[in-house]
């Protein structure tokens, strides 16, 4: 029986640990890059070879994971084509616009709701996804057979968690739940520089999670938010107008504690937009080192033992060790706790404090 061939445009992070996680799922993988991104991508188990988009167009599917802003001149140069075609862009109305006009029929929009500060192939893991949301963008027109094929290959070929959102919606929520965020922590960095130039070498853990993704490939940000920038600046609009409110309210006690208690019982509800919780979860926090693929040594113990991650975070306790917080069923934690602790991993029940 001949293989199945998947094919990808962009063989950087996101590219590169699809196919890896494609590549153990069985697939042939052809990628279509730089050539010297495509024999590091060999290299490193990321793709089988090189390829041209005219191999793409006669492959079982394609994965276009390319800049976001470059997916809709590749969905026009892929025409014509039978093959399965999906994307990760990080916003999603003009790409499935964009698929519709070159007709590409069996086309479903994606989105895997995963990453990493560090970008190329040269970072990429075949675990990345596995148990992360990833967000699909079906419409009106969307074949059910593609939808279902793609859905397959995300969760039984990635280990993702496929969820299905309107495209519009979609953007709006990522303006919300990731843009807004990466211009927050800029925005809050430049303040605090401005403040003072001590001021920042005297930040604390809190202060360095909750500006991160401050961090983040300048270029590729550029591109995604002048991608989405209808949803960024209506998201702007809104958190413009609650700090104005804030403002508004500083010096009244009552008004801000008001504030808070709202703040957190939103926090609470942290992932029910997308993934239904089934009230019976609890946190397990580990203590890690940063350094590299830990993460996905925790999170593929877990996913290889059956143990479903609803939700993870990190909390760091300085620039050397972290506490990894796994979000999981109430009745795997005895399991959970055996499996890290025979890892050599030191594990309890209930978030750091």
């Amino acid at each position: 029986m001949s293989s199945r061939i998947l094919g990808i445009a962009g063989v950087g992070l996101i590219g590169g640990s699809i196919g890896m996680a494609a590549r153990r799922a069985g697939w042939e993988v052809v990628g279509v890059d730089a050539p010297d991104i495509l024999v590091r991508a060999v290299e490193l188990g990321a793709i089988d070879r090189g390829a041209g988009l005219d191999e793409l167009r006669r492959a079982d599917m394609v994965v276009l994971a390319a800049p976001v802003s470059l997916i809709p001149g590749l969905l026009a140069e892929l025409t014509p084509t039978d093959a399965l075609v999906t994307d990760v862009g990080s916003a999603k109305v003009s790409i499935v616009r964009g698929a519709a006009e070159v007709g590409i029929r069996r086309f479903v929009g994606g989105h895997p709701m995963a990453g990493s500060q560090l970008a190329g192939v040269a970072n990429a893991s075949p675990d990345l996804f596995r148990g992360a949301r990833y967000l699909l963008t079906p419409t009106g027109d969307t074949l059910p057979e593609a939808y279902a094929l793609v859905t397959q290959f995300v969760r039984d070929d990635l280990g993702a968690v496929p969820t299905a959102v309107d495209p519009e919606r979609h953007d709006l929520l990522v303006a919300a739940l990731s843009h807004l965020p990466h211009l927050l922590a800029v925005a809050l960095l430049q303040v605090t520089a401005g403040i003072s130039p001590e001021a920042l070498a005297l930040a604390g853990p809190s202060f360095r999670d909750l500006t991160r993704v401050g961090a983040a490939d300048p270029a590729l940000w550029a591109d995604i938010l002048a991608e989405n920038a209808g949803a960024v600046r209506e998201v702007l609009a809104s958190f413009t107008e609650a700090m104005q409110r804030l403002d508004q309210d500083i010096e009244d006690r009552p008004a801000i504690e008001g504030h808070f208690l709202a703040a957190g019982a939103a926090y609470a509800t942290l992932g029910g937009i997308l993934i239904e919780k089934s009230g019976r979860n609890a946190d397990i926090a580990v203590l890690i080192e940063n350094r590299p693929r830990v993460l996905a040594q925790v999170t593929t113990l877990m996913g290889s033992n059956d143990i479903n991650i609803v939700d993870l975070y990190m909390q760091h306790s300085d620039t050397r060790h972290a506490a990894l917080v796994l979000t999981i069923d109430a009745a795997s934690v005895e399991r959970a706790l055996t499996l890290l602790h025979e890892a050599g991993f030191h594990a309890e029940v209930g978030g750091p404090g």
